[in-house]
């Protein structure tokens, strides 16, 4: 047994591969059933199992848009996560308007949500490829057919951190 348990581990280092955290590798047993999940929420297989949107109907370029960290509510971080998925070509629209308006260029736009979780001060780091520390940025969310500004905490490499007081669409203008 000491032997079998021996040649285990020898085999497991020899073998062995470094894990990249950037990208989820779908086992091939589940790869039907994770498929046919990311078709009915109408994501890519890597944006549904990496919680991102990187592709739109008629948007070219887009950065992806995923959540970066846990949901921080009340100053403090929950394992709670921030859902970001896709908008229909309507809302695409409407954020783009929006951008010309303030002039600038939409980023990106998505519907954040987190199932289950009290919203009271929180936020939320969302990654955004594209941006750097310093950019002027600016979030706002679709209420009731309006855009309102939301407050940016802090904008880092790739990392916009926002004020996310409730479910909704979003859209970050550069």
């Amino acid at each position: 047994m000491k032997k079998f348990l021996a040649l285990s581990f020898a085999l497991a280092l020899t073998f062995s591969t470094t894990v990249c955290a950037a990208e989820t590798v779908v086992p091939t047993k589940d790869f039907t059933r994770m498929d046919t999940l990311s078709t009915n929420v109408e994501k890519a297989l890597p944006e549904y199992t990496s919680n991102a949107v990187s592709e739109m109907d008629g948007v070219r370029d887009l950065p992806a848009i995923a959540s970066a960290s846990n949901v921080v509510t009340e100053g403090k971080e929950t394992n709670a996560t921030c859902v970001v998925d896709k908008v229909d070509v309507a809302a695409i629209r409407y954020a783009q308007q929006k951008a010309e308006q303030v002039g600038g260029a939409m980023l990106a736009v998505a519907e954040l949500s987190a199932p289950g979780v009290n919203l009271v001060d929180a936020q939320v780091a969302l990654t955004i490829e594209g941006v750097a520390a310093g950019d002027a940025v600016s979030v706002f969310e679709c209420v009731k057919g309006e855009w309102v500004a939301v407050d940016v905490v802090a904008v880092a490499e790739n990392t916009v951190t926002i004020k996310f007081e409730s479910q909704g669409i979003y859209t970050v203008i550069k």
